[in-house]
């Protein structure tokens, strides 16, 4: 499905000023999807000036996400940082009188940080609403990402009155689907993984979404380039200084904990393989505590963290699958019998006993009877929208005590799978590596992920993860720096020749 771009104009604001009574009856605008659903951006591949990397390469073609500097994101998902617990999830998810709800990855306890998790919490938003109110009021869902999209399509087919609002051109929110003839198709800027969730995979295969077990094997490289055996002593390391924070009567950062008990800093005295304990325990660090929150040690719960629970290490486990097909299909699917407005920013949320009235960026005004919330919780941090009256202190506490984490893609094709140790074989049936990284330095990408291997298609294209301050940094770059920024990161995969 190619890209069909939105645009604004007098019949977007005819159908807001209307009462949402008249939704059936309005004629759907190129705003309101499904005419046009911007949920893929077919753009070409951003070019760059060739900087070669010393044994690299040139790649064919670079993508990459920018989820810090997206002003309806204001990052990738959100964490544990240091002092909450799941209650401020709880609280975040509990209806603000009967006319407010929130929805997001956010309000999960159970998988925080996920696709799953919006999912999920999109149907409890739902079964709030239906609780408090009753078939036929007219309902708006702010966001259109899994959570308000599965919100909104559950109250639709309870026979709610429903219209999406969507701040940007397209929907989806952090599912980004590119079509990118450069890779040979599609391309995922956001979520990618599904971990343990059957209710889920049966969503995605019903909208032909395919998913791929992924095998967790690992290689890790020294800087050198020499294939090492991968060290427990990093993750043991934390595990310790979690033990040790959990005795403490208030909670701290994982940093605080390491140096607290004792643990750090780790001896830095070489073993044979020409790696310390500190190489390791920084390993550990990077390629999983920066991935899992998108946050530095510093910043994430001694007492909360919990390794593998987050995003994108779901995917090293024997349930953890990658999305072979397109997610673009899935959102869509749920899109289908559901109003969306795009280009609509919302400003202003007045709520009480009787109704909510929403204030648009544009100076426009919609009253429904009750409003779900599922902007990202980065954006709840902000003042992008105004509250009226302020949220109970509980939401206050839970949108300011949670984190938001920053995790960026960068998909990277070449012509040949130079980092495999045999890049004749056929990458659906070996047992190659499938996560990549390295150890013995502070890395700028955490982590590749070999896309042709875990999908089984054998096509010569990497996924790095970039984590945390690495992230935030690296939007920064223009495509040219951020080139010169990453390809580096793969010469000690170059220097082995697979």
């Amino acid at each position: 499905m190619d890209s069909r771009a939105a645009s604004g104009g007098m019949a977007r604001r005819t159908f807001l000023a209307a009462s949402l009574s008249g939704i059936a009856a309005v004629s759907l605008s190129s705003c309101i999807w499904p005419q046009p659903s911007p949920t893929r951006t077919p753009t070409p591949s951003p070019t760059a000036t060739s900087t070669p990397t010393p044994g690299v390469p040139e790649p064919t073609a670079m993508r990459r996400s920018k989820w810090a500097t997206d002003p309806f994101a204001r990052g990738a998902f959100s964490f544990d940082a240091v002092g909450s617990t799941p209650e401020l999830r709880e609280a975040l998810a509990e209806p603000v009188g009967e006319r407010l709800v929130f929805a997001g990855e956010a309000c999960s306890t159970d998988a925080p940080g996920s696709l799953q998790g919006a999912w999920r919490s999109g149907l409890v938003a739902a079964s709030h609403v239906m609780r408090l109110g009753e078939s036929g009021e007219r309902v708006a869902v702010i966001g259109a990402g899994v959570a308000g999209l599965t919100a909104a399509r559950a109250l639709v087919e309870d026979g709610f009155e429903v219209v999406v609002i969507e701040a940007r051109d397209r929907i989806g929110g952090r599912i980004h689907s590119v079509d990118d003839d450069e890779f040979g198709g599609t391309v995922e800027l956001g979520a990618m993984f599904v971990h343990d969730a059957p209710a889920l995979e049966d969503e995605l295969a019903e909208a032909s979404v395919d998913l791929r077990p992924v095998d967790p094997t690992t290689l890790v490289r020294s800087v050198e380039g020499e294939a090492v055996e991968p060290s427990p002593v990093g993750r043991q390391a934390i595990a310790e200084a979690q033990a040790w924070a959990l005795e403490q009567p208030a909670d701290v950062s994982l940093a605080a904990a390491l140096a607290g008990s004792g643990i750090a800093p780790l001896s830095s005295e070489a073993g044979p393989d020409g790696l310390s304990p500190a190489d390791w325990l920084r390993h550990a660090l990077a390629s999983g505590v920066e991935p899992d929150t998108g946050a530095p040690a510093t910043r994430v719960s001694a007492q909360q963290f919990e390794p593998g629970r987050f995003a994108l290490r779901q995917a090293a486990g024997p349930t953890g699958a990658i999305v072979t097909g397109e997610l673009a299909d899935w959102v869509d699917a749920i899109a289908e019998t559901v109003d969306v407005v795009v280009s609509s920013v919302v400003v202003r949320v007045a709520y009480d006993d009787e109704q909510v009235s929403l204030r648009l960026g544009t100076g426009e005004s919609l009253t429904v009877d009750r409003v779900v919330v599922t902007v990202p919780l980065g954006v709840l941090q902000t003042d992008t929208i105004a509250f009226d009256p302020a949220l109970p202190l509980l939401h206050q506490r839970a949108i300011s005590g949670l984190g938001m984490g920053v995790v960026d893609t960068v998909w990277i094709a070449f012509e040949e799978p130079f980092w495999r140790a045999d890049a004749a074989t056929d990458a659906a049936t070996s047992d190659a590596p499938v996560l990549l990284s390295v150890v013995g330095e502070v890395p700028t990408v955490v982590m590749w992920i070999d896309a042709g291997v875990a999908r089984g298609t054998g096509e010569p294209v990497l996924v790095g993860i970039i984590a945390a301050e690495q992230a935030r940094r690296l939007e920064e770059l223009n495509e040219r720096e951020f080139r010169m920024a990453v390809l580096p990161a793969l010469e000690p995969f170059a220097r082995a020749g697979g």
